[in-house]
């Protein structure tokens, strides 16, 4: 067969290597678009689910005084004893408490457990998932704090003692005599920080007993006992870099924090 009997094949068609760099090149522009956009997008749903916890712990709190002749529920220093129930129990400084999940979803332990049964209500999305214990690995329990002022029972922890005199310390719904909407109640706190299951505030000093959480881009979700739900933006370097040479101390210096300030006027009133 001669070559004028042969078909002619149609040449393959595809990118030359300056149309595949100017694609490649579109890509990478859309990505670094669209990027920020995820990011934003992200953190908006974990800001969105450490709210609905704060809510729910919020409701859980109104419920409970509603249940129990508006006696609020117990808050202070526990020592895991089903004897001495608190909403919830575990001191993270004792390592082992920190693999305990069951002080805070069995009722025999923990006063909230009969109302909230979902361990990811206790763990803001932003927190960090696992802690170490020894060489084991285990899942965060717990990133929330209760108001100290807020139904504290039994002696005060000795770095927060001086902080009660002049300043109420709320056993009932009817003690409070601030407004609802100024009294807070749990908010999240810094990773390093929680340790019992209360927030630490000094009424009578600048110092830091717990760090707030800032993992919100340097904004922390709080609740108050009104039920509604708060995202507060922290001000002080200070506060969003949370430096402690001991946490477990409870006693960070931190003068003429404006954040202090701000936690303080909605912590209790004056007797």
């Amino acid at each position: 067969m001669n070559n004028f009997g042969m078909h002619m094949r149609p040449r393959a068609k595809g990118f030359t290597l300056i149309e595949l760099l100017v694609v490649i090149g579109i890509i990478a522009l859309l990505a670094s678009l669209l990027l920020p956009a995820l990011i934003r997008a992200k953190a908006r749903a974990k800001q969105i689910q450490c709210f609905n916890n704060q809510r729910q712990l919020a409701m859980t709190w109104n419920l409970y005084a509603v249940d129990n002749n508006q006696c609020l529920v117990i808050n202070g220093e526990p020592d895991n004893s089903p004897d001495r129930k608190f909403w919830v129990q575990g001191v993270f400084y004792n390592s082992a408490d920190n693999n305990r999940p069951e002080l805070s979803l069995d009722p025999k332990y923990a006063l909230f457990a009969l109302y909230i049964r979902s361990a990811k209500t206790y763990v803001c999305p932003t927190d960090k998932t696992t802690v170490q214990v020894g060489t084991t690995i285990y899942p965060k329990i717990r990133s929330y704090a209760l108001n100290a002022f807020t139904g504290w029972t039994g002696e005060w922890d000795s770095r927060l003692a001086s902080s009660a005199t002049g300043w109420k310390v709320f056993k009932k719904s009817s003690d409070i005599t601030m407004p609802t909407s100024q009294l807070f109640l749990f908010q999240d706190v810094n990773e390093k920080s929680i340790c019992w299951p209360y927030f630490g505030v000094c009424m009578d000093r600048d110092q830091f007993f717990n760090f707030p959480g800032t993992g919100h881009n340097k904004q922390t979700e709080i609740s108050f006992s009104d039920g509604h739900v708060e995202n507060h933006l922290w001000q002080d370097k200070r506060t969003i870099q949370a430096i402690s040479t001991d946490y477990h101390r409870h006693e960070d210096p931190s003068p003429n924090n404006a954040d202090i300030y701000w936690l303080r006027q909605r912590t209790t009133s004056r007797h």
